[in-house]
This record gives C-alpha cells, sequence and structure tokens, in this order.
C-alpha cells in the first residue's frame, strides 16, 4: 500500500489520473469535474448576498470566506467562493432562483467556469484560421531604426528600396521555418520615451516589405503592430491580417476596418502613451484593473459586430508597468483566461527581465524563455518573440513534460 500526491490543475489531467485506474468513461465524466477545484473572489456584493452564497456552498458540501461583519450588518463586502468544478456549477444552479443581481453572478460565475477549461480556440484573421491548442509562436520583424531589442531592420539596410525587403524576407523565411505561425510587423518603436513618426513615413516604411512578405508566403498569417487609422488600412490593402493595437481599438477607423475585413486584431492594455507609460505607473490591483478594461473593450468588439474569434487579448507587459506590476500580470494571468479568448503576451527581451538578470537586451534569451514558459502554465496561448528557434524547443520540452 502507498499513497501518492497529485496535481490535476484541469479536467483533462483528472480525466488521465482517472482512468489510468480502470474507471470507465462514463464514471470518468462524472468524476472529473468533482477532482478540480477552483476559487472566486466576488467583489461588489452586499453582505446578505455574501451569506447566502455561504449558504448553498455549505450544503453542497464547499463554504465560502466571509468577512466577520458581513455576518452581524447590512454592508457591501466581497467573498471568496471555493468548491469543485461539479459544486459550483451546481451553485450556479442554485443562484438562478435568487434576486436579479444573484442571477448575473450566476451567469458570470458559469462563464468563468466555462472560460477557465476552455483548452481550445478557432481563431479567424480574414481568410485564414488557426486552431489554438498548443503555445503559438508570433515572431517579431521590426522594420524601424530605434527599437530597444536592437533587431531594428532599418538599422541594418544599406539599401533601404531594396536591401530591406531582402532583408525581411529572410528573416521571415527563418522565422516560417522554425515554427512561427505568425509574423507581427511594426514599423513604428513604442518603447518607453520613443519618437512618434508620421503616418506616411510608417507607411513608406512598412508596405514594401509587406507586399514583398506578402507575395512569397502567401498563406502566413501577417499581423500588423500600428494604432493609427491610415497605415492599418495601409497594411490591409497590402495583405495583413490581423491589426495588433497597443491602444485596444481606440480608434473607430480601425474597428470598422476590422469589421469590414473580417481581420483579426489584438486588444493590448496600455497606461499612458509610450512618452510617459514609464513615468511612475499606478496601480491598486493591477491585474484586476487590466482584466476590467480588456472585458470592456472585448464588449465594445462584440457591440460592433466583431466576434469574439477574431480577438486576441494582450495585457501589454512593459507598457505603462512596473517590474513589480509585470510579475503580478505574469503571475496571474490565468484571471485573463475568464474572458474565454486567447492570451497573447510580448516578454522577449522586455527591461523588467534586464532589471532582474541585469543584462542588456542581446542577453535576455535564457531568461526570456524562462518567462514565457511560466506564462504558459499560467495560460498563455500566443508568444510574440524575437527568437522563433529557441523558443520553439523550449515549447516542445514544455510540452513533452505536460503531456508526461
Amino acid at each position: 500500500m502507498n499513497v501518492v500526491p497529485l496535481t490535476l490543475d484541469n479536467q483533462k489531467e483528472a480525466k488521465k489520473a482517472i482512468l489510468s485506474l480502470g474507471v470507465t468513461k462514463e464514471g470518468t465524466k462524472i468524476l472529473s469535474p468533482k477532482s478540480v477545484f477552483r476559487s472566486f473572489k466576488v467583489q461588489g456584493i452586499r453582505s446578505w448576498e455574501a451569506n447566502i452564497l455561504k449558504q448553498h456552498l455549505l450544503s453542497l458540501g464547499s463554504d465560502a470566506a466571509v468577512e466577520r461583519n458581513a455576518l452581524i450588518k447590512d454592508i457591501e463586502t466581497g467573498v471568496l467562493l471555493f468548491g469543485s468544478i461539479s459544486q459550483l456549477k451546481k451553485l450556479c444552479q442554485k443562484l438562478k432562483n435568487q434576486t436579479k443581481r444573484l442571477k448575473i453572478l450566476s451567469k458570470q460565475l458559469s462563464e468563468s467556469l466555462e472560460n477557465s477549461e476552455k483548452t481550445s480556440y478557432n481563431y479567424r484573421a480574414r481568410d485564414k484560421s488557426l486552431r489554438i491548442n498548443k503555445p503559438i509562436i508570433c515572431g517579431i520583424v521590426n522594420i524601424t531604426k530605434d527599437s530597444f531589442s536592437g533587431d531594428g531592420l532599418l538599422s541594418k539596410a544599406d539599401q533601404p528600396s531594396l536591401g530591406l525587403k531582402k532583408l525581411a524576407l529572410d528573416k521571415v523565411s527563418v522565422m516560417v521555418k522554425d515554427g512561427a505561425k505568425i509574423i507581427d510587423f511594426g514599423a513604428e518603436s513604442t518603447r518607453p520615451f520613443s519618437r512618434r513618426i508620421k503616418p506616411q513615413e510608417e507607411i513608406n516604411r512598412l508596405i514594401p516589405v509587406l507586399k514583398a512578405v506578402r507575395k512569397e508566403f502567401k498563406s502566413l498569417i501577417i499581423s500588423v503592430d500600428t494604432y493609427k487609422p491610415k497605415v492599418a488600412k495601409a497594411a490591409v490593402e497590402a495583405g495583413a491580417d490581423i491589426i495588433n493595437d497597443i491602444t485596444a481599438l481606440k480608434s473607430n477607423k480601425i474597428t470598422s476596418l476590422i469589421k469590414k475585413y473580417n481581420l483579426g486584431c489584438v486588444l493590448m492594455h496600455m497606461q499612458g502613451n509610450p512618452q510617459t507609460m514609464q513615468v511612475n505607473p499606478s496601480y491598486n490591483q493591477v491585474s484586476q484593473e487590466i482584466g476590467d478594461f480588456l472585458r470592456k473593450r472585448i464588449d465594445y468588439c462584440q457591440k460592433k459586430g466583431i466576434d469574439k474569434n477574431q480577438i486576441f487579448i494582450d495585457p501589454g507587459i512593459g507598457f505603462g508597468k512596473s517590474k513589480k506590476h509585470n510579475l503580478d500580470i505574469i503571475n496571474n494571468l490565468y484571471q485573463f483566461k475568464a474572458l474565454g479568448v486567447p492570451i497573447f503576451i510580448g516578454l522577449s527581451r522586455k527591461s523588467f527581465i534586464g532589471d532582474i538578470i541585469k543584462k542588456g537586451p542581446a542577453q535576455r534569451l535564457g531568461a526570456t524563455i524562462a518567462a514565457q514558459i511560466f506564462a504558459l502554465t499560467k495560460g498563455a496561448n500566443i508568444l510574440r518573440v524575437h527568437d522563433v528557434g529557441q523558443t520553439k524547443d523550449a515549447i516542445k520540452l514544455f510540452s513533452a513534460l505536460v503531456k508526461k
């Protein structure tokens, strides 16, 4: 006789463990939701509502944490719900017979439970589709002179009209061969304190490269990192499939463009703008505030006719965040899974990594990969990277370990 500890983080792991005992598929389907536990913090409810939640969970064999004053006073409070997936689903059913506010909570909790268990997405970008059921790599191509990472192609192109295209094509070719499914092009640096350039200059840098890449790689998913409507329109006409917008579609013109052409989009969170964002960034609860922001932007997109399967969300590491904020966000990435869309994240060579290991951008590969793999364990789906081949190798090993 022996006792073996297990960590069952999701129903897939639970099913595997249960099936290994010889339990039938029917029995496994019933037991797996009882084997995985989840916790949710609910804020902004009245004490009597919190007590109803606690009593229901007690009746289901679980419990909830409620502050002492909420047991004896009518106050606004919060509550920590915890239980197996099965118990929490039953709680949602019970709340459907309660007040309007608790019915709304039932819906929100049910959606969060469903989304937190989601392991596969079908992403659409223009005429292309991408099945996301394993980590996806997005390669970075900077057509700039001043990118923080030091890899801007403009600084290397001795013949801008010819050399730039060749440099870009060669780089894209290697990235695609190494496993990138998406290539993200940027012609204006958005590093902290970077200089803005005029839309026409951005177009002049970007479009010749984009046309050449589109001609050579017809099935490649091409993303363009811009927040300027004029640039976005030119990029779409040149064959772009995704608009990666650091302002999360602040421009109605870009929103209309995405709707018209069924483009994919990346909604990113940023506090301030590139010129000011790293001047004392401040939050009360950084991950929660970003989650609330992204939820509102997803709702905005849906109201404008953009489907959820056209959306990536990006918490914007380094965009108006301190080192402490960035570490908090990465640790709590799983919270964003509740929004029901793939998590797109850029950690590659970022300054918070340099702050920790005390090395420049060119020496941050090992630490970058460590951060990226950790992000995958927390729920990231798409990694935006400079070093595609090395990232692919790391993901391959990570995936083998996860599958065991």
